[in-house]
């Protein structure tokens, strides 16, 4: 029994560790989605608090939630946002989108430090050195109505 034991427990031991490895992998790309989803909930809307919002509002607003979320500094600091324009309108800040315009927010970890920050065991057992998550959404900014206010005698 011992001799069985002595031969099987490497096998089971790293059976478990690839399934804990990928588990963390799946959950840290969950998380990530999430990220990604909130900076574009807050894109989406246009204005924060009055202010029309930008590009960095986004980033800071992903960052936050990555940090929240738990992810390690290496990870949360070095995450690479950006929003893309998929509309044939010409703005560059969410802020200027007109209604319904198309848009996306991608959220990568890059491989190296940032990467290996998430890993728990090591990426060689799952072959992931990064992790993105792309969000698509639609604005939600109001339409910019003008009402003349010179009534008719």
């Amino acid at each position: 029994m011992a001799v069985e034991t002595a031969v099987v427990m490497p096998v089971i031991i790293l059976l478990l560790l690839g399934v804990w490895e990928v588990g963390r992998v799946v959950e840290m790309q969950t998380t990530l989605r999430a990220a990604a989803r909130e900076g574009a909930r807050l894109a989406a809307g246009g204005t924060n608090s009055g202010t029309p919002v930008t590009v960095a509002m986004v980033q800071q607003a992903v960052q936050n939630c990555l940090q929240a979320s738990g992810f390690p500094s290496a990870a949360y600091s070095a995450a690479q946002t950006t929003v893309t324009n998929l509309s044939s309108d010409p703005w560059t800040d969410p802020g200027n989108a007109l209604p319904l315009d198309p848009f996306s927010v991608n959220v990568i970890i890059p491989a190296g430090a940032p990467f290996n920050s998430l890993c728990w065991v090591s990426s060689k057992i799952t072959g992931v050195s990064q992790l993105s998550a792309t969000i698509e959404w639609l604005s939600a900014n109001d339409s910019l109505v003008v009402v003349n206010t010179q009534l008719p005698y």
